[in-house]
């Protein structure tokens, strides 16, 4: 036992010892210390039950189960004790009883003594505050692990397992996990009625239409593929990963041309390209012969044999096509810079090289991501415009 007494209440010692060591308690003398500080010193009660669970812990080889009585005695004393307990994990215990008007006593044998669990296990407020901040920093897959744990240590954990839901639905989406993804989906539709309260109506307007944006990327559609791209592009270069950006500016890119392609020509086959299903097969060899050559990419006959980035940059322009005139990628100085943007591209780490990106080039990239994919939008978008949606479809970030 350790009492802490304020140093005007030194009396009070020898009346609990008196009471707690043998003959008449259960402890023996050298079981109980007492510490005299100055009462309005939170820091020293905090100090006080420190030193002694370490040196207990040292004693013992493991940390003993510890309570911190706070019945009586000054009110600053009892908050600061308190607060002790629960920032130590430790259990808080009051001696409450009938309170006797006349004696201004307590009535003998109405006492009962009351434990408060440490507040972490029952609201979670600081652990659930510690989880959050891994998942506004994007963190997705350690918040869902920390999400995870206090759901089993809480006395209400509907706001723990809404966010644990919503963590793995963006863990799997940030990891394009098409396998985990609708069961993710699945979890956050189910734990979204119990969570209402804690989220603002935009919130709460945004996440109904990303789970209806994640049913279309389960269900394979296109254009909602093409989007999922730039997000994530967006939300990597937020984080400044500008390796996981660039990768993802490049398949937005590569995805708008090929999607063009096939929109113009629609039995053309992305990884079987042939010749014969353009609309005119002898013409069209014949441009993008050209074309290619102008660009000094000789090295071999210019005929594709899948529909990659460049091959499909260089067809469209070819061909005249509106997107890429949009663009300014219709003629050799456009190409020319999609091409040098490829390049620095391939020789990222995340491509075939060991160079890292830039921020700059992760920028160039998003510039031109962008431009490709709001003009595809406007010719074959099925919604708002670009900017729009992608208000909608960035992560949310509660705060709380």
């Amino acid at each position: 036992m350790i009492l802490i007494v304020s140093r005007d209440a030194r009396s009070s010692i020898d009346a609990i010892y008196n009471w707690v060591t043998k003959p008449i308690g259960p402890l023996r003398p050298q079981d109980v210390e007492h510490y005299s500080i100055d009462p309005i010193d939170p820091i020293e009660i905090y100090r006080i039950v420190k030193l002694e669970l370490d040196r207990l812990d040292s004693m013992t080889g493991g940390r003993p189960y510890a309570i911190i009585d706070i019945t009586g005695g000054r009110k600053v004393m009892s908050a600061a004790a308190a607060m002790a307990a629960w920032q130590l994990k430790l259990d808080l215990s009051y001696v409450e009883g009938e309170y006797d008007p006349d004696t201004r006593q307590t009535t003998p044998g109405s006492d009962r003594m009351i434990v408060l669990n440490d507040p972490n296990t029952l609201f979670g407020e600081q652990e659930l505050a510690r989880a959050l901040e891994l998942f506004r920093a994007g963190s997705f897959e350690a918040a869902r692990r920390r999400y995870d744990e206090i759901c089993d240590s809480i006395e209400v954990p509907g706001r723990a397992r809404f966010m644990r839901a919503l963590s793995e639905m963006y863990r799997a989406w940030c990891d394009l996990d098409l396998r985990a993804l609708p069961a993710a989906a699945i979890a956050v539709r189910g734990a979204l009625g119990h969570a209402r309260r804690d989220l603002t109506t935009t919130h709460l307007a945004v996440l109904t239409g990303q789970l209806d944006f994640v049913q279309r990327l389960i269900d394979g559609d296109r254009n909602a593929k093409l989007l999922c791209f730039y997000v994530l592009g967006l939300h990597y270069q937020e984080l400044d990963r500008h390796d996981f950006a660039t990768l993802l500016f490049y398949r937005t890119i590569e995805g708008c041309l090929t999607a063009r392609l096939t929109q113009r020509y629609p039995r053309l086959n992305p990884d079987r390209f042939d010749w014969a299903f353009l609309d005119d097969p002898a013409g069209a060899r014949q441009r993008y012969a050209a074309l290619t050559r102008r660009l000094g990419r000789r090295g071999g006959t210019p005929t594709p044999n899948r529909l990659a980035l460049m091959t499909s940059a260089v067809l469209l322009a070819a061909e005249g096509d509106e997107m890429v005139a949009r663009c300014a990628l219709a003629d050799v100085q456009g190409l020319t810079r999609l091409q040098e943007l490829a390049r620095k591209r391939n020789k990222s780490v995340l491509a075939h090289g060991f160079e890292a990106v830039s921020g700059e080039q992760a920028s160039a990239l998003h510039k031109q991501a962008t431009d490709l994919l709001r003009a595809y939008w406007d010719l074959h978008g099925d919604g708002d415009g670009v900017d729009s949606l992608y208000k909608r479809l960035r992560f949310v970030r509660p705060d709380r």
